[in-house]
């Protein structure tokens, strides 16, 4: 246990550390976490459509009359719906940003600039005839989330370039700052847009855009791979697996977010229209990440924390019990990874491995059987208390469904807590 203790602390987490420490993973995280704040702000008004109680529809019909449910949409389509567009300028943004660009305006505007070059700029009508010159939601939302990395990369790569080699207009130092910047970008802003009209017309060689083709060989792709009930299970598992080495796991999920919010996005689509199945739908969501697989935080260790609660006769179990159990209720278990401590506790390596995987099968089993409706695009804090996560994102048969996922986790711990009380009261007893 030592040896490997050694070596994941001089090998493994120095090299996951390099790679997550990468300009472009940060940029990425950074970029998608800075968008976050517009799938609580749309959930919310998704709510009032789509609350998770019988007859709520109904009700609320009766009262305002049929249709009442479009003047509250705009709220939706504003926040989940621009998530690609919005993303392209943070993205570019937090690029700017890590190499340090005086100017970060410029790359964020310019990357939105070429976003919208490359993205069709046409809609088909339910009556089958095609507008023209018109933004098509589709490619602002999570489908242009390739394509909105690609062109956050290439405008802050073409301004770095321009910068480094003086191509670029240079205004005398008694111009204003932003004035000058705003010169500065001209030239690469030209090139920027040059080279999204050549990979758009490139694209149009094979597919109808840019975006298009990038979604299809790879965003739809991995939507697929990560939608898949053994890719999320994994997942979970890791999640569990890197705390216990004392590696955060946003190392993971911050590359998975964008895949895992498109997912739930793709889910919606499909419950618009009636849709959204087992057999159809993603089961690899952000919900699935968030309100299941890291219950009481990552290892789904709320099981872990009402654990000690039940088995705690050593006065070090009876204080962190006290310590842990409101935290882990609000999914945070920082104080309970390192003040167990579960970081390299052999006792502990099984568990937090199991305990995720368990619960998320137990939420695909749901799901499959019927009982659980598919998660779709309505979502809540990552804080939120589970039962209560659960039946907003999924009704009633969410909220037991997560009961029954706290109690299998509470299963799987409550052994290995057992034993760790027992070597705490030998060691108090000496």
């Amino acid at each position: 246990m030592n040896k490997l203790s050694n070596w994941i602390e001089t090998k493994a987490v120095p090299a996951i550390s390099k790679i997550t420490d990468l300009r472009y993973f940060q940029a990425l995280r950074n970029g998608f976490l800075a968008i976050m704040p517009l799938t609580i702000i749309g959930s919310l008004f998704m709510l009032i459509t789509d609350f998770p109680v019988p007859g709520y529809a109904d009700f609320v019909t009766g009262i305002f009359g049929k249709g009442w449910e479009e003047y509250i949409s705009p709220a939706y389509r504003a926040t989940f719906n621009i998530m690609g567009f919005v993303f392209a300028g943070t993205m570019a943004y937090k690029l700017a940003e890590s190499y340090e660009f005086d100017d970060k305006l410029s790359p964020l505007i310019l990357s939105l600039v070429a976003y919208i070059v490359v993205i069709p700029k046409e809609v088909t009508l339910k009556s089958g005839e095609v507008a023209t010159k018109v933004i098509p939601f589709d490619w602002t939302g999570t489908q242009g989330v390739i394509a909105a990395i690609f062109m956050a990369a290439i405008t802050v790569e073409v301004l770095r370039f321009c910068k480094k080699r003086g191509i670029e207009i240079k205004m005398p130092d008694s111009v204003p700052e932003m004035v000058s910047n705003a010169f500065s970008a001209l030239i690469p802003g030209v090139f920027i847009v040059l080279i999204g009209l050549l990979l758009n017309g490139l694209s149009h060689l094979i597919t109808d855009s840019f975006p298009q083709l990038l979604y299809q060989i790879i965003q739809q792709p991995l939507q697929g791979i990560v939608g898949a009930p053994f890719a999320i299970v994994l997942v979970a598992g890791l999640n569990g697996l890197f705390w216990w080495f004392g590696i955060h796991p946003t190392v993971i999920n911050s590359l998975l977010y964008p895949i895992l919010y498109a997912n739930a996005e793709s889910n919606q689509k499909l419950a618009a229209i009636g849709n959204l199945t087992a057999h159809t739908g993603h089961f690899g969501t952000v919900q699935m990440l968030d309100q299941i697989a890291t219950m009481g935080g990552a290892g789904a260790t709320l099981g872990l924390a009402i654990s000690l609660v039940l088995v705690a006769r050593s006065q070090r179990m009876k204080n962190m019990s006290k310590l842990t159990i409101i935290p882990a209720a609000f999914n945070i278990n920082e104080p309970l990874i390192f003040g167990l401590p579960v970081v390299f506790n052999p006792l502990m390596l099984i568990p937090i491995f199991v305990a995720p995987i368990a619960a998320v099968l137990i939420t695909i089993v749901s799901m499959q059987i019927g009982f659980m409706p598919m998660f779709s695009a309505v979502q809540v804090p990552w804080a939120t208390p589970a039962i209560i996560s659960g039946f907003l994102i999924a009704g009633w048969q969410g909220a037991v469904t997560q009961l029954i996922a706290v109690a299998a986790t509470v299963a799987i711990y409550y052994p290995f807590a057992k034993l760790l009380d027992r070597q705490y009261v030998k060691e108090e007893a000496k």
